[in-house]
């Protein structure tokens, strides 16, 4: 440790604490030298698994850690607690109705976010229900970068058009499994995210003239209000999907469905920046879905 300068040394642990966070915890053990040099870097990447570990999370950055050593810039968070809620995507209605608001999970999540907020990058929930009033969560994180929200959220209260908190350095937006349609989306989306350059969303987030309209494919109807248009950095919008099936409760529905589908197509031919994809491909496990997180910080 004598041969080379304490910056050097935090610019390798920097590069080694990439994973779920053990290498941060084992490099706390080396030595005193090591400990005191890597400490800012203990915590850089977390890997949170059921509420246990939440609450644990929470106390340990609010007791013994000075705001140096709460440097968090890459978290994933999932849940294995509420393991009913998440059985298979067999249907929303399924979901929805086994939705059960946590308020001390969510308390805690919150609290660890506000901790970390001035160094969060990226930030993946994974089969979380969340209780929110916003498609986004209700909380600003300025430098965050990339979002990926996976799971049934519903709010306590009507959904609300315009969220209080901004995410002004967000590109990334990855959300799957709504457990109801939000009200508004797109107007939320850019709102909070004016830089936005990649977004994935279920395609129940928003008809296709709401779609049309913001990418600037349709001119919106004169009696529209709250026109929203996608940020001109949008670079790629990939829409998960559904199948249309015969178990559908009417032929209407049938009908209806193909043609929603025909129309998001249509869109995506009409624009390179559109894509659709098998919304079922999406329900992946906490083992799968914490491997991608790993990928992207890596």
């Amino acid at each position: 440790m004598d041969i080379m300068p304490s910056e050097i040394w935090t610019d390798v642990f920097a590069l080694a604490c990439t994973d779920d966070g053990y290498t941060g915890r084992a490099l706390s053990t080396v030595s005193r030298a090591v400990h005191l040099i890597s400490k800012p870097l203990k915590y850089q990447s977390i890997c949170v698994v059921g509420h246990n570990q939440l609450l644990k999370l929470s106390i340990v950055l609010e007791s013994d850690l000075s705001s140096g050593g709460r440097k968090v810039k890459y978290l994933f968070v999932a849940s294995l607690d509420e393991p009913k809620d998440f059985d298979a995507p067999n249907g929303r209605t399924e979901i929805r109705r086994r939705f059960h608001p946590n308020p001390n999970r969510d308390e805690a999540l919150y609290r660890i976010l506000r901790l970390v907020s001035s160094s969060l990058l990226t930030l993946h929930i994974h089969r979380t229900a969340i209780s929110r009033q916003s498609a986004l969560l209700e909380m600003d994180l300025p430098v965050l970068t990339e979002l990926t929200l996976h799971g049934p959220f519903k709010p306590p209260q009507p959904t609300i058009l315009r969220p209080r908190t901004s995410f002004p350095s967000l590109r990334r937006i990855y959300i799957h499994h709504f457990a109801y349609r939000p009200a508004k989306f797109l107007q939320v989306i850019v709102h909070a995210a004016p830089l936005l350059t990649h977004l994935r969303v279920p395609q129940c987030s928003f008809t296709p003239y709401d779609i049309q309209v913001a990418l600037g494919m349709l001119q919106p109807a004169e009696s529209a209000s709250d026109v929203v248009y996608l940020p001109r950095s949008l670079e790629k919008l990939v829409i998960e999907v559904d199948p249309v099936t015969s178990s559908l409760d009417s032929w209407a529905s049938n009908a209806r469905a193909k043609q929603f589908l025909w129309k998001l197509q249509k869109i995506s031919d009409s624009d390179d920046r559109v894509c659709l994809v098998d919304g079922r491909s999406r329900w992946i496990s906490v083992e799968q879905a914490k491997e991608e997180w790993l990928e992207d910080v890596l």
